[in-house]
């Protein structure tokens, strides 16, 4: 009788649990995670709706309606982001297992999303009970009721297509600090743990697109942290950040103005401008897309804010912003999603582009526009980073100084140093990347007039060189960079000279060299349709790092 009890509870347990798996399926589960954010043209975020703490008017929101997803699709958007609470509607806070009711309501703003074509995100979004508890001693706890209600969620949305996809978690932090290690890991664990739940149901889940988030959803802290989940099938997982940069002019408000092409309007932040963009994107697209992930931009936006005397110009200045953030992501190949709160005063958390209560009309156009604007950008494929080969010169300074904005080394190099040079004179910086949060090596000329601009191999730059994004390394690499520059340039520092300053730098020597002639090229540059000789005259298909080669009549590196 015990053996036959224990065969059927060993039935039973198989049934049960073959009700939550499936075999895998992947028909039309054909796009991998950079293909679908490339396809996101224009992503907008249902804030401040589905994710109140218990029902979706709760912050003074309207309920949401078909007829609102469907003007915002007509504005463009071809994809929404929907946060979702579902620590108050599940049957059991232990079990996890959400309530029907819930359920169906976020499927019916998804189906509607759906029916206009637009590609869609559902997420965990303010879950305190682990996103404000990263720390050892609630991690297992955390861990097994997250499984259990990614289960449950993937388990009701199995059977939907590709343009569906799940973001496990949202901004998981303490204090908005930087995370210890500890921090770091327990984040890191919520992702495997959430991709893992999916896969587990198998069907489409296991070939769906699904985001991992960064600690607080902070590309700096990611990029100095985050862990890429171990995945059973591959190119399928994208990583999420959010962009309010600089806080003191998209948060709080504390300044008007923002960017080079608005500083001679108003005082702005020098040290995140248009160029500061372009360079941590960069960044992000070397760290991740280049292993293969999809980068989502899960929410970025600039809080409406104006002073009377100059309200035009700031409106104006904010749709500039706007577009240059979209415009990056857009190039870059990053899903982008503009934080929408329906919002509309002037000053802090005021997100709002659609006025919810009133048929969705368009309660801000310079925010709208400025989307519009930056969405007409394209995926550009990236080029290789070629390097010259520098002869140092003198050397103008040696040491071992931290570059820490004002608070480190501001060094200053005269313009008498520059005196009788030509076009192939070359600032040589040695140093080592020393960060925790970003890297940055920064060029004014020395009246901290303007940013100088400068070209590192074959890129250009204004101002801010990023060495992580551009070498694609970490924390404690060393590396030697020679900056050029432009006959215009040139002149401006023969007479001004130059002052460097950065961050999570650590910088041992400042030379004045010239260029060999000889470039650095990587090995992709040289696996082109030219043939490739080594010094000798014999033909070779495969370049070895460090070696001399003879392409098309000039020499080369290999690296």
């Amino acid at each position: 009788m015990q053996r036959i009890l224990l065969f059927i509870a060993l039935m039973l347990a198989t049934l049960g649990g073959s009700a939550q798996t499936l075999a895998p399926d992947n028909e039309g589960m054909t796009l991998s995670a950079q293909e679908w954010t490339r396809d996101v043209v224009m992503g907008w975020n249902l804030g401040n709706s589905l994710e109140c703490p218990k029902t979706e008017t709760e912050w003074g929101n309207p309920k949401t309606t078909q007829a609102m997803i469907k003007a915002v699709a007509e504005k463009g958007f071809n994809a929404i982001r929907i946060p979702v609470r579902w620590i108050n509607h599940v049957n059991n806070t232990s079990e996890m297992a959400v309530k029907p009711e819930w359920l169906a309501r976020v499927k019916e703003v998804v189906d509607w999303a759906l029916a206009e074509n637009m590609y869609v995100i559902i997420n965990s979004h303010h879950e305190d009970w682990y996103d404000r508890h990263p720390f050892y001693g609630q991690q297992e706890e955390n861990n097994r009721r997250l499984r259990a209600l990614w289960t449950s969620i993937a388990t009701y949305f199995r059977d939907y297509g590709e343009k569906l996809i799940f973001a496990g978690t949202n901004e998981i932090t303490v204090d908005w600090s930087a995370p210890s290690a500890e921090q770091q890991a327990v984040q890191n664990s919520y992702n495997q743990t959430f991709v893992d739940a999916v896969r587990d149901t198998g069907g489409k889940n296991y070939y769906r697109n699904l985001v991992v988030q960064t600690f607080a959803c902070s590309p700096y802290h990611g990029l100095n942290g985050f862990t890429i989940p171990a995945d059973k099938v591959e190119g399928r997982l994208s990583v999420e950040f959010h962009y309010y940069d600089p806080y003191e002019y998209c948060g709080n408000c504390t300044y008007y103005y923002w960017g080079e092409a608005y500083k001679d309007k108003g005082r702005i932040l020098t040290s995140s401008t248009e160029s500061t963009i372009t360079s941590l994107f960069d960044r992000i697209f070397n760290t991740w897309m280049k292993q293969g992930l999809g980068v989502v931009l899960g929410e970025y936006g600039v809080s409406n804010h104006f002073t009377n005397n100059d309200k035009q110009t700031q409106m104006e200045n904010m749709q500039y912003y706007l577009k240059c953030v979209v415009s990056e992501a857009r190039k870059h190949g990053f899903a982008a999603y503009a934080w929408d709160n329906n919002q509309f005063n002037n000053g802090a958390e005021n997100f709002g582009i659609f006025r919810r209560s009133q048929n969705m009309a368009v309660g801000n156009t310079y925010f709208l526009n400025g989307i519009i604007e930056g969405a007409k950008a394209e995926y550009v494929e990236p080029q290789s980073q070629d390097d010259e080969e520098v002869a140092e010169g003198t050397a103008f300074w040696e040491g071992n100084a931290l570059l820490d904005w004002g608070n480190g080394l501001q060094l200053v190099i005269p313009s008498s140093l520059f005196e009788g040079k030509g076009s192939d004179v070359r600032l040589v910086l040695s140093y080592t990347q020393e960060y925790n949060d970003y890297d940055d090596l920064q060029l004014f000329y020395s009246d901290w007039s303007e940013k100088l601009s400068f070209t590192v191999g074959n890129q250009s730059f204004t101002g801010d060189f990023i060495p992580s994004s551009y070498y694609f390394t970490g924390s404690g690499e060393s590396h030697v960079t020679a900056l050029a520059f432009s006959e215009a340039t040139l002149a401006i520092i023969k007479q001004k000279g130059i002052v460097l300053q950065g961050h999570g730098i650590r910088l041992s020597k400042v030379s004045i060299g010239t260029t060999t002639g000889i470039t650095t090229l990587s090995n992709d540059s040289m696996m082109s349709d030219s043939p490739i000789y080594t010094i000798d005259g014999k033909k070779t298909a495969h370049p070895k790092p460090g070696h001399l080669y003879i392409m098309k009549g000039k020499k080369y590196i290999a690296r």
